[in-house]
């Protein structure tokens, strides 16, 4: 019996070893460079990638490595209401708008890193935060023209 338990461990730990380590901003760097994105290195914990015109800044945070990819539209909010973001948050999974202190929409996604993320996760909710950012601004656009 203790032997099935040892074996048990043994292929546990095989299995969480390729999660054990928190992904770093140097890693998400690569992976994103490979994909074309131009990025930057804001801190050690922050990268800046640009995307058609606008930053998106990507935060590693916490003891797990947790992902937050953000950007900032400015000068966004005036055609903006609560009654929008609320819609826009209901209608999205992922990530969230809210407006800050200087009166900036933010869209903002996290993912959650417990047990690690891996290099593969990084340009698929790269690409989900962008549509979600395509998103709102088409449903602002839609709102104002109608």
């Amino acid at each position: 019996m203790k032997k099935l338990a040892g074996i048990a461990l043994s292929i546990g730990l095989f299995f969480a070893a390729p999660f054990a380590h928190a992904i770093t901003p140097s890693e998400i760097s690569d992976v994103l460079e490979a994909q074309g994105y131009p990025v930057h290195s804001i801190s050690e914990s922050m990268l800046a990638v640009n995307y058609q015109g606008m930053t998106v800044l990507i935060a590693i945070n916490g003891a797990d490595g947790d992902v937050s990819y953000l950007t900032y539209l400015q000068n966004g909010s005036d055609n903006v209401s609560e009654e929008f973001l609320n819609n826009y948050n209901y209608s999205v999974k992922f990530g969230r708008a809210f407006i800050d202190r200087d009166g900036d929409v933010v869209i903002q996604m996290d993912r959650n890193a417990s047990g690690g993320v891996s290099l593969g996760n990084v340009t698929s909710d790269f690409d989900v935060f962008i549509s979600l950012v395509e998103k709102f601004l088409n449903d602002v656009s839609n709102q104002v023209t109608v």
